[in-house]
């Protein structure tokens, strides 16, 4: 072999390296650019006080403290005062009065055909989907969710709540009877879904029935907490703590941990565990008041997010453009000019990202079946713009009228009311001004017990005048069959 042979040959070596080492690079950056998995756990009746990161001095969630500490963290991120109203607008992106979702109980429960749902966007992107949990939006076969975009649907049979030990769950549409605690059993198939499509990119949907009433656990979870009077709704808090931190571990197992967003959200304000701990706010589930709609969000994308806190006004109408855009999924114009949220993407990347100081969130609770929305109109009702929230927490002008919501009201007066959530439902049901709406500045007084609303008439007409306009819109879109 000749010199300069020789010399050609060793002179290509370094290329070659340098050559792999690139490929190897642009491989390893490709992986962390590629669009992620996605979960997303949605618990029930837990309050954003129930963490033990949010200060709780009782509850250990270590699990769910070690979410907190690995994701970024809305810390005002607002949802509906109920539940299945929260998880109609967290899957489609709208307000849920718009989908026709204005109680929890049939008819007023079941999400308008119309309305596209985030596991449908997703499927477009060619994600597998799944959920395993409760759903609460509808049984019949229209409003199941096998025909909403899941591929693969588990939850309790009729999706009741009285379905803890060796549950009847339905797989798609077909009933088993199962062994075992329904949140250990509904993990570990979200588990079996997710090493099934680790392959390919999937959504595994997590929707806890706990800790929703009746409060019941398995003895181990409840034991630590046995001195409580709400030991057992602690208890089912600490089970779903436990399933998170088997799910996190499998992630690892199946070498994903890296590629998998994790999304957690509590579904509406809290209720057994107000009186232990509601960092400081006034309400609990089926208020208005700030501590009725506020909700733990957590995000999780290990390298790509970075842990820390965003103030910044947020809800769970947000979720479906946020993930439709980290997903990369293809949204029409229609469905685009539709959606009430924004993509918290920009968040997500830069907590200082420009963010709508004037965004308005509307709530009213509802509950109320057709007769009773327009004379409901401005009741049990709120706007929320960046430190003001304006409520209206008081009963119609009618002083015999049958509503929950209005006899509630009453025996708040009255002394009478007793609430299943709290013993101080003069604290957490209070009324607002006879007058009409109250105005509170949650950045100085998180407990709602300053009104301002004379001190400053002119952002009440602003807000007001806004919601009047939000109702308008609304309102033509709650009772669905009437369009059919």
């Amino acid at each position: 072999m000749s010199a300069m042979k020789k010399m050609q040959m060793h002179a290509s070596k370094p290329f070659g390296v340098l050559v792999a080492v690139f490929m190897i690079a642009m491989a390893a950056g490709a992986r962390r650019d590629a669009r992620p998995n996605i979960i997303v756990i949605l618990t029930d009746d837990q309050g954003y006080g129930d963490v033990g990161r949010h200060g709780n001095p009782i509850l250990k969630t270590p699990n769910f403290d070690r979410l907190h500490d690995e994701s970024v963290r809305f810390t005002d991120f607002q949802v509906s005062p109920c539940c299945a109203p929260t998880r109609c607008a967290l899957l489609t992106g709208m307000h849920e009065f718009k989908s026709g979702v204005t109680h929890t109980i049939k008819p007023w429960r079941e999400m308008n055909p119309r309305s596209t749902t985030v596991a449908q966007t997703l499927k477009t992107a060619g994600y597998a989907t799944g959920i395993f949990g409760k759903w609460h939006l509808g049984l019949d076969d229209a409003y199941r969710p096998n025909n909403r975009g899941f591929d693969e649907a588990l939850h309790a049979k009729g999706d009741v709540q009285k379905s803890h030990f060796d549950p009847v769950l339905s797989r798609d549409g077909v009933e088993k009877k199962y062994k075992g605690y329904r949140e250990d059993i509904l993990f570990a198939e979200a588990m079996a879904f997710i090493e099934k499509n680790k392959d390919g990119k999937f959504f595994c949907y997590i929707p806890t029935y706990a800790p929703h009433t009746p409060n019941i656990a398995p003895e181990e979870y409840v034991e630590p907490y046995k001195d409580h009077p709400q030991a057992a709704f602690f208890g089912q808090v600490a089970n779903v703590d436990q399933n998170i931190g088997l799910l996190l571990a499998k992630l690892v197992e199946l070498k994903i941990d890296q590629e998998t967003l994790i999304v957690l959200i509590s579904d509406n304000g809290g209720t057994k565990g107000v009186d232990a701990w509601n960092a400081g706010m006034r309400g609990c589930k089926a208020t208005p008041w700030i501590g009725g709609t506020r909700a733990m969000s957590f995000w999780r994308w290990p390298g790509v997010f970075k842990p820390r806190d965003v103030g910044s006004l947020t809800a769970h109408i947000d979720v479906l453009p946020t993930l439709a855009e980290i997903s990369k999924a293809p949204l029409t114009e229609k469905h685009r000019s539709q959606l009430d949220g924004l993509s918290l993407l920009p968040l997500l990347n830069n907590p200082a990202a420009p963010w709508p100081a004037d965004r308005m969130l509307f709530t009213n609770v509802g509950r109320w079946g057709k007769v009773a929305a327009d004379t409901h109109a401005h009741n049990f009702a709120a706007v929320r713009m960046g430190k003001y929230h304006l409520v209206n927490n008081r009963c119609c002008a009618d002083a015999k009228c049958r509503h929950a919501k209005c006899k509630q009201a009453r025996g708040v007066a009255d002394g009478s009311y007793k609430s299943i959530y709290t013993e101080d439902a003069d604290k957490h049901y209070a009324l607002t001004p006879e007058q009409g709406w109250g105005l509170y500045d949650l950045e100085h007084d998180v407990s709602e017990s300053s009104n301002l609303a004379g001190q400053h008439p002119e952002v009440v007409e602003r807000m007001a005048k806004a919601y009047d306009a939000w109702w308008a819109e609304v309102r033509p879109l709650m009772f669905p069959e009437d369009d059919v």
